[in-house]
C-alpha cells in the first residue's frame, strides 16, 4: 500500500470558508478540570502510571501505552517552543472566525502578524498549541523559552491562557 504523499507530493490548497461554530465537540470531565485549573492560573495534566508520561491537557487514556490515567499533575507555566509558523500580515476581510472579522472586531490591527506556536511546558511530555505574544517574528526560534500569559481576570474558560511570551534573558546569563 502506497502513501498518499507519493500520489500528491504538493500540499493541496482549498479556498473557502469553514464555519467552526457549526460544529459541536464532545469532551470528557478532564477538560473541565483543565479549564478549572486555568482559572487558577495552573496547567493541569495527567500522569500515566505505565510509562510515566505527563500529558497536558489531561487525558483519560495514555496514547503511548493505553493505560488509564487517573493521577493529575500541575506543570510549570514556563516552557519551550517546539514548533512555530508566522502568518502573513492580516488584512481586513481575509479571515473569518465564526462569521466575524477579527480586524473589524478590534481584536487585531490590519498588518498584524500572528505566530502560532507549540509549547512543551516544563514537567510535561506533550505540546500545547497557542500563540506567541509580545515578540517579533524575526526573533522566534525553536527552543525559545516562554512563559504563560494569563487573562487579567481568569473566568474559567479556555481563553484564560491568552498565549505565551518570551522569557527575558537574565542579566549576565550566557546565551
Amino acid at each position: 500500500m502506497g502513501y498518499i504523499k507519493d500520489e500528491r507530493p504538493a500540499t493541496m490548497m482549498v479556498n473557502g470558508t469553514w464555519d467552526i461554530g457549526a460544529y459541536q465537540y464532545k469532551t470528557h470531565g478532564l477538560l473541565r478540570e483543565f479549564v478549572d485549573g486555568l482559572k487558577e492560573r495552573k496547567l493541569i495534566g495527567s500522569l500515566c502510571p505505565g510509562c510515566g508520561k505527563v500529558i497536558v491537557p489531561a487525558r483519560k487514556i495514555c496514547g503511548r501505552c493505553h493505560m488509564v490515567q487517573s493521577e493529575k499533575m500541575v506543570v510549570s507555566n514556563k516552557g519551550t517552543i517546539t514548533c512555530f509558523i508566522v502568518s502573513p500580515p492580516m488584512k481586513k476581510g481575509s479571515i473569518s472566525a465564526m462569521g466575524l472579522d477579527p480586524i473589524e472586531m478590534g481584536l487585531f490591527k490590519e498588518g498584524d502578524v500572528l505566530i502560532p506556536v507549540f509549547v512543551r511546558f516544563d514537567g510535561s511530555d506533550s505540546n500545547i498549541n497557542t500563540v506567541l505574544l509580545n515578540a517579533e517574528a524575526k526573533d522566534v526560534y525553536i527552543g525559545m523559552r516562554v512563559q504563560a500569559v494569563w487573562a487579567p481576570v481568569p473566568a474559567g474558560t479556555l481563553s484564560d491562557l491568552e498565549g505565551v511570551e518570551p522569557i527575558p534573558p537574565e542579566k549576565g546569563a550566557a546565551m
